[in-house]
């Protein structure tokens, strides 16, 4: 009888240990809310686009400057200046292989049918060009590597100054090339130690660095009197950056046709005499 009611009573305590235990509340401080996932805190966070990066936006289109003739008179020196637009315009090298004379006697001749003439480069007493020319591709004369007179280049194509330097560090390609010289206007400084001596009549180009290019006249001058009235700005609305000097004196000789405003006139001196090349001015 003691035996089974061990036995039950050690069945009971075992049974009673297998019951589950009744849920006791948390303790304080651990919160009864259902667990967050990163997920859901991935899924629930706001996506924001990155900023969007808009394009610079252009640059103003540079105003054009008119084909146009003028006269003025700057510090006690008369010029006469054709301006013109690059974007509209082309200035070309007219170069005679024959010498002075072979083919065209003036600007006038050698600008016939075209807007208006400049004589170009200086040349040898037999005529040969003093540095080095291409016209429509074709080279003629050599590079000149010492003198002043051979201190820039008129490139055509895309008309634009350059230094004998800078020529030499890029080689440029064009089909229409001026050496000449000297520089009188760089970079919108005047040169200096240029020649007080001689005056006489002088041709010259002008660029303002862009698009804005001119082909010019001086009555009377020497090299420095030129660059230095050159440098003070004479021209409204047209900013020198670079001026550069053409052969002058006797060889010096504009036209400007009827179809520029201005025109049509002509400097060129009674005694002038016949050069080895010329440049061009056409419209697009």
């Amino acid at each position: 009888m003691k035996i089974l009611t061990w036995t039950t009573l050690l069945c009971g305590a075992l049974l009673s240990s297998c019951a589950p235990s009744p849920l006791l509340p948390p303790p304080p401080g651990i919160p009864t809310t259902a667990p967050i996932y990163l997920t859901d805190i991935i899924k629930r966070a706001p996506i924001t686009a990155p900023p969007a990066v808009l394009p610079p936006p252009p640059a103003p289109e540079i105003p054009r400057h008119s084909l146009a003739s003028k006269t003025i008179t700057a510090s006690a020196i008369t010029f006469t200046i054709v301006t013109f637009d690059r974007r509209d315009h082309t200035l070309s090298v007219a170069d005679q292989p024959g010498g002075p004379d072979s083919k065209w006697r003036s600007a006038e001749r050698a600008g016939s049918g075209s807007l208006a003439a400049i004589n170009g480069g200086f040349f040898t007493p037999e005529g040969k060009p003093l540095g080095l020319v291409i016209t429509d591709g074709q080279r003629r004369g050599g590079l000149n590597r010492a003198s002043s007179l051979g201190s820039g280049f008129f490139i055509g194509g895309d008309e634009r100054l350059l230094s004998r330097e800078s020529y030499l560090s890029t080689k440029p390609t064009s089909k229409n090339l001026l050496q000449t010289g000297p520089r009188l206007v760089w970079d919108g400084n005047t040169i200096s130690g240029l020649s007080k001596g001689d005056n006489r009549p002088r041709s010259f180009l002008l660029w303002d660095g862009q698009h804005h290019f001119a082909i010019g006249h001086a009555d009377s001058a020497n090299l420095s009197s030129l660059a230095n009235a050159l440098g003070k700005q004479p021209i409204s609305g047209f900013k020198i950056h670079h001026a550069l000097n053409l052969d002058g004196g006797r060889s010096s000789d504009l036209w400007v046709s009827s179809s520029v405003n201005g025109g049509p006139l002509t400097r060129r001196g009674w005694l002038n005499k016949s050069v080895r090349n010329y440049l061009v001015l056409r419209r697009d």
